[in-house]
């Protein structure tokens, strides 16, 4: 029998087949009422299968395909679906409102694709800070334009969208100095995990730029060199909260998968030490406040250093 005849099949894994779009054809899983869990991981995917079947399906596994467009109505219907999973794909804009219909959706992963942070991603935003605590989003981090790469969707504020075609962004100056007494206490700062570059003299004096915050600064951030592949990160927060984001990313090539590395750190910390950086290579370094109960954070923009 084919596939449209297996109507009480409930669970459907075809990986690693090599499927194309034209190949599954349109109404391959249209009569499988019962399926709740279908996995198309590792195939030539260019966009979701058509005509999913909604009444039953709760897994729907899409990643590491060759996706690089996502239609409007790729998810009408699914009901029931609370697991999507497109990681490792190629896309790098949602059509507003394709989620509109997923009710029970509890869990959306997007980790690893070129997201393109402008004014028609900016209802990814909004859709974002309206979902309730029960649904984990991961993955919605910017790749591009240059200004917001590094930066989660979540945390932009609507000037950063450019939606008004604006690209003006103002930088101030901030010199730092070496310390070469800097020990950190053992077991206080975790240190990032990449290749060990080789040593070099450390340079001093080395200066970095913050992207332009508002003139209530909720976070000031300062860098020293320490080694020329180790910084020290301290910061200061004007209000109480419980947790912040710190992201650090290379910057200089195109995007690549896995560049961007992100910890949270409680609210009581204000230093952090990155080591195993690249020697001479630029690094996007940003803070943002992590979810607080205090409403004057609600449209914090993320404070940013790129070293130089």
């Amino acid at each position: 029998p084919s596939l449209q005849d297996l109507t009480n099949l409930r669970r459907l894994v075809l990986d690693g087949n090599l499927l194309n779009n034209n190949g599954l054809g349109e109404n391959v899983f249209i009569n499988l009422i019962n399926l709740t869990e279908l996995s198309l991981v590792r195939n030539s995917l260019s966009a979701p299968p058509v005509n999913l079947p909604g009444t039953s399906l709760r897994r729907l596994y899409l990643q590491e395909n060759h996706m690089n467009r996502v239609p409007a109505n790729a998810f009408a219907d699914l009901r029931q679906l609370y697991r999507l999973d497109m990681s490792n794909n190629n896309i790098s804009v949602l059509p507003q409102g394709i989620f509109d219909d997923l009710d029970n959706l509890t869990q959306l992963f997007l980790r690893n694709n070129p997201w393109y942070c402008g004014c028609k991603m900016k209802w990814v935003r909004d859709w974002l800070q309206s979902l309730p605590s029960k649904v984990n989003v991961r993955g919605l981090m910017c790749q591009a334009p240059e200004r917001v790469r590094g930066m989660t969707i979540k945390d932009l504020n609507t000037e950063l969208f450019d939606c008004k075609d604006t690209d003006v962004i103002n930088t101030i100056q901030i010199t730092t100095a070496m310390s070469n007494t800097l020990y950190p206490a053992q077991g206080h700062w975790p240190d990032s995990v990449t290749r060990q570059p080789e040593i070099k003299n450390p340079e001093v004096n080395k200066n970095y730029r913050t992207t332009a915050t508002p003139i209530r600064k909720i976070i000031t951030i300062n860098v020293k060199s320490v080694t020329m592949d180790t910084v020290h990160i301290s910061w200061k927060v004007a209000l109480p909260m419980t947790a912040l984001r710190l992201s650090w990313l290379k910057m200089g090539h195109s995007p690549a998968f896995g560049s961007i590395t992100e910890t949270i750190v409680t609210g009581d910390r204000n230093e952090y030490l990155l080591t195993a950086l690249e020697p001479e290579s630029p690094y996007r370094i940003c803070m943002v406040p992590m979810e607080t109960s205090n409403i004057y954070l609600s449209d914090e923009t993320p404070v940013c250093i790129e070293t130089e």
